[in-house]
């Protein structure tokens, strides 16, 4: 089997993930879009890992929110994340195009045929808990408040029980890829689920913690090479 060589940056994010690995808001990066009035938007979104064999990130969330409109049409589908890990104080950020990938929309993403996008949705899926599926099922995201409409998760749903896919290899200081796991074809996703692949174009490291500080860009366009730079 041929070994993936992974950009120098992607094997740098996977070192930062390892040995930030106690720390819970690790896995938390900052995500920025802009909407339909060119006012630039932000929130914080969970890494749910690398799409396999790439270098693309991956997050979930609901079909519903704001975040899916703004990300929709010609000329919608860009990002920019900011990631900072406090333990080892680098900081990353990554531009480029979004996809989503949901059974209720269709996608662009060209490289997913329609079974490989089936299984990585029925994966992300099943990686959630309970709780953390229950608002897939609730009130649209900003919807007026009633604790009366929040439906839990059926309880007659089946869980899936997956291994931790994150971890990461220390020895190659690359991290496990989001594999496309067996799971039961009867699988009840909610229509509202969405998992968004994040596809970089461009990544700006900065670590504050060496003397000098030290800051590389990334380009897809020059082969990923590693360009350092003053910080």
């Amino acid at each position: 089997m041929t070994q993936i060589i992974y950009p120098i940056w992607r094997q740098r994010l996977a070192r930062s993930l390892h040995i930030n690995r106690s720390q819970m808001h690790s896995k938390y990066y900052q995500v920025a879009s802009v909407d339909p009035s060119a006012r630039p938007k932000n929130r914080t979104m969970v890494f749910r890992g690398f799409l396999q064999g790439t270098q693309n990130l991956l997050s979930v969330t609901d079909l519903r929110s704001e975040k899916i409109s703004e990300w929709q049409g010609d000329g919608k589908l860009h990002f920019e994340i900011c990631w900072y890990f406090t333990g080892s104080r680098e900081q990353y950020r990554v531009a480029g195009e979004v996809a989503l990938i949901s059974n209720s929309i269709k996608s662009s993403y060209q490289e997913f045929g329609e079974q490989t996008k089936t299984s990585l949705i029925k994966q992300q899926w099943s990686n959630l808990s309970d709780k953390a599926r229950e608002p897939f099922y609730s009130s649209s995201p900003k919807a007026p408040f009633d604790d009366s409409s929040a439906l839990p998760s059926p309880q007659d749903k089946p869980v899936i029980s997956v291994n931790d896919t994150n971890e990461v290899d220390s020895s190659s200081n690359a991290a496990s890829n989001i594999t496309s796991s067996v799971v039961s074809n009867n699988v009840d996703i909610s229509d509202n689920f969405c998992v968004i692949v994040f596809t970089p174009h461009t990544v700006d490291y900065l670590n504050l913690k060496s003397k000098p500080q030290q800051r590389c860009l990334y380009d897809i366009q020059d082969g990923w090479k590693e360009r350092m730079v003053n910080p």
